[in-house]
């Protein structure tokens, strides 16, 4: 069983308002999980997009705006979406810090169909 020292694993540098380390992965021994935390940046919109796959995504700080669906709501720290199977959704970061997100899904290869 590998034991994963999070302390190890870095933010990787900011691309496009995003930071991201990936705290289970298959590069740590993961078949069919994937669990990674990502920091968007004040000013970031994301690509309505689908997965094959339920997606989870808490939020550890900051807040953000979600589309899924036909839903937009935005959304605080305490606060987990579950994007399921097909259903198109999308994140927006409008407010003025940056928020912490924690993503987890059930792949090694999560597939993504952007839909713009």
């Amino acid at each position: 069983m590998p034991i994963i020292d999070h302390s190890d694993v870095r933010l990787a540098p900011v691309m496009e308002r995003v930071r991201e380390r990936y705290l289970v992965s298959k590069d740590q021994g993961a078949v069919s999980l994937t669990v990674k935390e990502v920091e968007i940046s004040p000013g970031w919109e994301g690509r309505m997009h689908t997965h094959p796959v339920d997606v989870s995504i808490q939020v550890l700080s900051g807040a953000i705006q979600v589309i899924l669906g036909d839903e937009v709501r935005t959304v605080r720290p305490g606060t987990t979406l579950i994007a399921p199977p097909g259903v198109p959704h999308k994140l927006i970061h409008h407010l003025w810090t940056p928020a912490l997100l924690l993503i987890t899904y059930p792949s090694a290869d999560l597939e993504t169909d952007h839909l713009e």
